[in-house]
């Protein structure tokens, strides 16, 4: 398609089908032209379901005649410039909103689903579950949801036995990914080993945090740590991680500043939060204190986890070489404990030796294959978690359909400089970067009467670390 504007589309079709048995198609229909006001589609990495809904303006009573009853699909294919060939979004109806009458007259929203959130809703896993968490979430997907979609997938350090209770597949998985643990981190317990530090105190290192959600291309279960790894040694990558990386799109001023592809301006930027400590405390990002009590063995301990101990071995996505930690009051507020979390180990459950099956004794010669290893995950999800937050912000920028959630996004943003210095340094190279893509939303807009249109792309985006590879952050502990 040749365009003359980054945000021209035009609409290639819009098919409503109500489907039977085996997905055969009942009955279709194509939605005019003149009827269809916007169509947006949704995705985000904190989501196992794509969403997307469209605005009808009905003057033939399409709602009735139909009808519209819920659980048709839809079909919904764009032309745009990314691509010769036209994109395809698919989803099936599950609510009818916003329902305005104007005489002869209606506006009315469509809101839609991908297909496996709805037969997710009708599903009750009785059977006991036994594997990692990436072949169980393949088998409740192809086994119980019954996807055909691709499955992109990361494996997980630790088996797991666990009995679901009825719950549905994405609850489930949701549980999983909070126990995975990528086998390319390193982790472990110690004695503390620094100066601030308790010469008596217990400490674990490690990273941990996995990330399930779906996009356009399919099915996503990877760690964090390797949907952030930039580095030219890939020490966390993932062969099967389908992340692009876009850009870099520029941030320009008009008149003035120009590039060659238009595509790539950035429309419009804004950080909505940075440096927020008072959460970080609040959530243990610095330093949390766990307590657990083994019940089979009775033992009791302690443990410290401190990020900064952790950092090193993580990926990220800013050149910022070192955490940033609360300068002037390091040891009062980031190394005292800011959360403390507790948990009862049960490491025997699935274990049917006489002797003790925990794999941190020292003594034991075959500990159980399906030890409880909260011990290495709880509080470094969280932790992980919540540095991506370190910097976060919404982009808006010319259309691009082909960009989904969990990909990458290089963003060059203008030097706060006067024009004299900004002559040497452009770009702001503490705020420009590669960040991460949280959630997309791409919107489509549709002139009455005819199928040419324009869109725009919304994208929620953060990162954990300051900084460009250009030169080294200032941010972090030096």
């Amino acid at each position: 398609m040749s365009t003359q504007h980054p945000n021209q589309i035009s609409l290639e079709r819009c098919i409503v089908r109500k489907l039977g048995k085996n997905k055969t198609v009942t009955k279709e229909i194509a939605i005019s032209t003149d009827m269809i006001i916007s169509y947006d589609w949704m995705e985000s990495i904190c989501s196992p379901a794509c969403t997307s809904s469209i605005m009808i303006s009905d003057s033939k009573d399409f709602l009735n005649t139909f009808p519209i009853e819920g659980g048709e699909e839809i079909e919904f294919s764009i032309n745009h410039s990314f691509s010769k060939n036209p994109l395809v979004y698919t989803a099936r109806i599950y609510k009818v909103t916003t329902r305005i009458i104007d005489g002869k007259k209606q506006v009315y929203t469509l809101l839609m689903t991908s297909e496996e959130a709805l037969i997710n809703e009708t599903i009750k896993v009785q059977d006991p579950l036994d594997g990692n968490p990436e072949s169980l979430t393949i088998k409740l997907l192809r086994e119980k949801i019954l996807t055909s979609k691709e499955i992109f997938s990361e494996p997980s350090r630790f088996k797991i036995r666990m009995v679901p209770g009825n719950k549905r597949p994405f609850d489930i998985i949701a549980q999983l990914i909070k126990k995975a643990v990528s086998p390319k981190t390193n982790y472990g317990q110690s004695t503390a080993s620094t100066e601030s530090s308790k010469s008596d105190e217990k400490v674990i290192k490690g990273s941990a945090g996995f990330l399930f959600w779906e996009t356009q291309r399919g099915y996503n279960l990877f760690s964090v740590d390797a949907i952030c790894d930039t580095s030219k040694e890939k020490v966390f990558s993932a062969p099967k991680l389908k992340s692009e990386s876009w850009g870099p799109y520029v941030e320009t001023i008009s008149n003035i500043d120009t590039i060659k592809d238009a595509r790539f301006n950035i429309s419009a930027f804004q950080f909505t939060s940075e440096i927020d400590i008072m959460s970080g405390l609040r959530l243990g990002k610095y330093s949390t204190k766990m307590i657990f009590f083994n019940q089979s063995t009775g033992a009791y301990d302690e443990y410290v986890y401190k990020i900064k101990d952790s950092y090193d071995n993580m990926a990220h996505l800013g050149g910022q070489s070192t955490i940033s930690l609360i300068p002037g009051n390091t040891d009062a507020l980031s190394e005292s404990t800011g959360r403390i979390m507790s948990a009862v180990l049960d490491p025997e459950t699935w274990y049917d030796q006489s002797e003790v099956g925990d794999p941190d004794d020292p003594n034991v010669e075959k500990p159980t294959e399906y030890a409880d290893w909260t011990k290495y995950y709880a509080a470094q999800s969280f932790a992980r978690m919540d540095l991506l937050r370190n910097q976060e912000g919404i982009l808006k920028i010319p259309v691009n359909p082909l960009i989904c959630a969990g990909d990458k996004i290089n963003l060059l943003l203008q030097s706060k400089l006067s024009d004299t210095l900004k002559k040497q340094k452009p770009y702001d190279t503490e705020s420009s970067g590669i960040y991460l893509i949280k959630e997309v939303t791409h919107t489509f807009n549709f002139v009455v009467g005819g199928t040419s249109g324009n869109g725009f792309t919304t994208l929620r985006l953060f990162r954990d670390s300051y900084g460009t590879d250009i030169e080294p952050s200032k941010h972090g502990n030096k």
